[in-house]
């Protein structure tokens, strides 16, 4: 039996993939596991799935860190509840005082009531596994309780202590340290999602650990044919805050010194002001994998954009799937190698070169982000194949 933990009811794509791994047949049994977010006193229950109500210090820690909040936050949430407003998405708060309260609700408070989803699993016959969905994840069902029941993998998507202390915020990055290590000292196989994540889960006490990185092949894709002229796709997404906002204000005022014209395909934010040598085509979300990869195709590069320290960054998967070269900035590029990816440090240094990537011409180019693609469908084959191995041979070793 797989029992996959998650805090929401949507796997994450790592986790996804994990679960797709195992091959489950008609009659095997699945069971997710989640915490009921809408209705926090509320148990919900179907074939497979539970959904946990928070327990009793979960929602009073909830109430009582809803006035550690930094000043803007804090005037924005009681606005939204007055007036029965919905809470926009942001990827990472801000200010230093809500990312603290954040990481204090996860370090103590993101638990769900277990002890009738505990009773039953105890009493199942069959061997479980656990798929623990980030670390968003690991207080929903304590770990310990589930380490006796069977095997737990710890699928990681981001360190959890870079993605709330990246902003030189020590109180909530040794938080999120402590709460990550303890979770993977109890795990059997930890999946990180680049080689350097996995050298600093073991450093941490992980007993097994291998990396899958963020590529999702989509079966049957093959690159659109590209524009004739250069061309270049952005990928900016609303909920990335007003990081995302800046970095776009960045990319085309860079994109204004180039010295050709340019066709832009922008998926996410619109910018604010477009210069005359660019033709902008702007779509707000391209809600289908297939279509997506098809407007990235179109273009000869693609401009990457790091929102936080933590993980390896998708986009740059995406972006090499499409057959793209790949400029990434200072976050943007950590993750795994690309033959054909570009660091820049600042508007400047973009501009100059993508002015001198252009020079090299469109067959010279097209022909860079082709072995981009094949690289990356590489990379993904082989660490598929580890990331098997690892499962079987610490999962079901041979007796």
């Amino acid at each position: 039996m797989l029992v996959v933990v998650r805090d929401g009811k949507e796997l994450s794509l790592k986790a996804s993939f994990v679960v797709r791994l195992f091959g489950l047949s008609a009659n095997s049994r699945l069971l997710y596991i989640s915490r009921n977010r809408e209705e926090v006193f509320k148990e919900n229950w179907s074939y497979n799935r539970a959904e946990l109500a928070t327990t009793t210090k979960g929602i009073l820690l909830y109430f009582f860190l809803m006035l550690l909040k930094s000043p803007r936050d804090l005037h924005e949430g009681i606005l939204r509840r007055l007036f029965h407003q919905k809470k926009a998405q942001v990827l990472v708060s801000a200010g230093f005082l809500s990312i603290v309260s954040e990481a204090l609700f996860q370090y103590f408070a993101a638990s769900g009531r277990t002890e009738r989803v505990l009773s039953i699993l105890s009493g199942l016959p069959s061997p479980k596994i656990f798929i623990v969905d980030e670390f968003l994840s690991i207080n929903t069902v304590k770990l310990k309780m589930l380490a006796q029941l069977g095997p737990i993998i710890y699928v990681s998507q981001d360190l959890a202590c870079q993605r709330y202390g990246y902003n030189s915020n020590l109180v909530a990055k040794n938080l999120m340290y402590k709460l990550e290590r303890e979770a993977i000292s109890l795990a059997d196989v930890v999946i990180a999602c680049s080689e350097r994540d996995s050298f600093t889960y073991a450093e941490m006490g992980a007993k097994k650990v291998v990396f899958y990185p963020n590529i999702y092949p989509v079966e049957g894709f093959e690159p659109s044919v590209k524009d004739q002229t250069p061309s270049i796709s952005i990928v900016l997404r609303g909920h990335w805050g007003s990081s995302a906002s800046r970095s776009l204000e960045e990319i085309f005022e860079a994109l204004s010194h180039v010295h050709k014209e340019i066709k832009v395909y922008l998926i996410g934010i619109e910018p604010q002001k477009v210069s005359k040598n660019i033709e902008l085509q702007h779509i707000k979300f391209v809600p289908n994998k297939l279509g997506y990869f098809r407007t990235l195709s179109k273009s000869w590069v693609g401009i990457n954009v790091g929102i936080h320290l933590a993980g390896s960054n998708e986009r740059k998967y995406d972006y090499a799937l499409a057959g793209l070269v790949v400029f990434s900035d200072k976050l943007g590029v950590r993750g795994d190698l690309l033959t054909h990816e570009y660091t820049y440090v600042d508007g400047h240094d973009l501009a100059a070169k993508l002015d001198q990537l252009l020079d090299f011409g469109k067959d010279q180019i097209v022909a860079m982000g082709t072995q981009n693609r094949k690289q990356a469908m590489s990379l993904a084959g082989k660490q598929r194949e580890k990331l098997l191995e690892t499962i079987n041979t610490v999962l079901f070793p041979k007796s």
